[in-house]
């Protein structure tokens, strides 16, 4: 037994924009489940409306529907070969062994392209990150402090009411210690 027939194409998954926590839908029905996998929804009219990295991932997930697909493909065919092996005379001997190789070095060339894919995503999902985090500090420093002086300033100003009040000082009419300092008591 090879590491090919215990590769598994689909722990090759199919990447999500951003993350999708919490438990995975589990479908109880394995045909029904695989059928669903293969479908890819038409989005014509959604094109131009993706950017660049999204149009990638897209892209980067639609080969690796294929290159598990095509994983399977070459090891039917390897299995189909291999027990030619057994059967025949020296010429069906001769190209099975030719098959049982192209079909190896094919399923060796889908294994590395499908890690390549799978970088490929996850430098994506890291840019994704970092990109997020980058548009979250971008002004958002600024933001966090004005919002933390309008609490002090909130704050201060209950602080100062609530004093006045314990001391019997209106804090509303003019000239008094909260008062609008700015009107003049004959104005007033």
């Amino acid at each position: 037994m090879d590491e090919f027939e215990t590769f598994d194409p689909a722990l090759f998954g199919l990447w999500t924009e951003a993350p999708v926590y919490g438990d995975a839908v589990v479908m109880d029905d394995s045909v029904l489940s695989d059928a669903v996998r293969g479908v890819l929804l038409e989005i014509k009219s959604a094109e131009g409306a993706f950017s660049p990295a999204e149009e990638l991932r897209r892209l980067l997930n639609e080969m690796t529907v294929e290159m598990r697909d095509q994983f399977s493909t070459f090891r039917r065919m390897r299995t189909a070969a291999e027990a030619a092996l057994t059967d025949g005379d020296d010429a069906a001997q001769k190209l099975a062994r030719a098959d049982v190789k192209a079909a190896t070095d094919a399923m060796s060339l889908i294994v590395r392209t499908l890690e390549k894919v799978d970088s490929l995503q996850r430098q994506l999902a890291r840019d994704r990150d970092e990109a997020a985090e980058r548009d979250a500090d971008e002004g958002g420093y600024e933001e966090a402090v004005r919002e933390v002086e309008e609490l002090i300033e909130r704050r201060a100003q209950e602080r100062f009411e609530k004093r006045c009040l314990e001391a019997g000082i209106d804090i509303g009419e003019p000239g008094s210690a909260g008062g609008d300092r700015t009107a003049s008591p004959d104005t007033g």
